[in-house]
């Protein structure tokens, strides 16, 4: 079962306070898998409290309410709030120490002109240590908007929707650029874009407007006046690219740069290809389709192709435990109801289900 946890409490502080209190054990949890990974893959010293001192000020600067809600989860958990400020920016953190970290994350949006039910599909695919770490977090506000996001704990957020019309999901990307610093991460961009962003430009221009030091794609969903749409705004330090959909609303992304100039500096194709792989795949299994459903979409997924071109990702047992990616959740997002599916695993557990439903 997918655990969902609804907070009772609109002030950020209080939120978070809340929020470290019930999760605490998690939490602590989340901070040393993240430290042993960090560890484990470091390829220079580093001193993860002034990484998180770094990451923490950044979020101060770009969303205050973001950086209390932080300050509040650890004094609830009782822990270092650098720490946390380190797990929030652990992809700008694993962009730093260099870290051999390859994506597997694929999405896909079909978005209607006709419609506000545009159909949106990603898997979360990430290290098989943190399977029990994640949760769907639904956020009121003191406003009566609600956020809800797929995040793991002493994190603020990842893939999400809010009731406004927009939604999010997620890819990792990798630059020539990044690392640099520690900056703004892009967890911290997502959330905020949730939780304040009623139309697809303010969620553009927000975005846009991240001091990222590690790349990601995130696809804003939005719908409103019967029609939908979809962007995959590509941040990395250079600054934004934009990728829109096809002529029949169709937009698929895997973990390279679609967008120029940014691919120039793309790293992934040359060390993990079958990102290309995945991107050809759904494409061609979707292309031409006029009108996809969920399950449609969660069935293309459902691909097995060895150790490259996996869309449905599983440990290889003829491996080392440590180390080995999974396909955590397969999420599916509905911007038009503000709601949200995540399914605990990959597209290859959940066919027949939904097909049944």
């Amino acid at each position: 079962m997918t655990l969902v946890f609804r907070s009772t409490q609109t002030e950020p502080a209080a939120r978070g306070r809340e929020f470290g209190e019930v999760h605490a054990q998690r939490i602590h949890t989340g901070v040393e898998r993240y430290r042993a990974l960090f560890e484990r893959v470091a390829q220079r010293p580093f001193d993860l409290h002034a990484m998180g001192a770094q990451a923490l000020e950044c979020i101060a600067r770009f969303a205050a309410p973001l950086h209390a809600e932080i300050a509040g989860m650890a004094e609830g958990a009782k822990i270092d709030v650098r720490l946390l400020g380190a797990i929030n920016a652990r992809t700008e953190i694993l962009a730093a120490l260099h870290a051999p970290l390859r994506g597997e994350c694929s999405t896909v949006v079909q978005a209607d002109a006709h419609s506000a039910h545009a159909v949106a599909v990603q898997t979360w695919d990430w290290y098989a240590d943190f399977a029990d770490q994640w949760l769907t977090w639904e956020i009121p506000h003191a406003d009566g908007h609600i956020t809800t996001t797929v995040t793991e704990f002493g994190i603020v957020g990842k893939a999400g929707v809010n009731d406004r019309g927009i939604g999010v999901h997620f890819n990792i990307l990798h630059h020539e650029r990044d690392g640099a610093t520690i900056g703004l991460p892009v967890h911290v961009a997502s959330r905020w874009m949730l939780d304040t962003c009623g139309d697809v430009n303010e969620a553009l221009q927000l975005l846009a407007s991240a001091e990222v030091s590690a790349s990601s794609s995130l696809t804003v969903i939005a719908a409103a006046d019967n029609s939908s749409t979809a962007v995959s705004v590509e941040l990395h330090p250079g600054g934004p690219g934009f990728v829109f959909p096809d002529a029949s609303g169709l937009l698929v992304h895997t973990n390279h740069f679609l967008s120029s100039p940014a691919a120039a500096g793309d790293t992934e194709p040359r060390q993990y290809p079958d990102t290309l792989v995945r991107h050809d795949l759904l494409t061609r299994r979707l292309t031409g389709r006029a009108k996809l459903s969920a399950l449609q979409v969660i069935g293309a997924m459902n691909s097995h192709l060895g150790t490259t071109g996996a869309l449905c990702c599983h440990p290889d047992p003829a491996l080392p435990e440590s180390g080995q990616y999974a396909t955590l959740a397969t999420i599916v997002i509905d911007v038009a109801r503000g709601t949200l599916r995540a399914l605990r695993g990959g597209p290859c557990h959940h066919v027949q289900l939904l097909a049944a439903a």
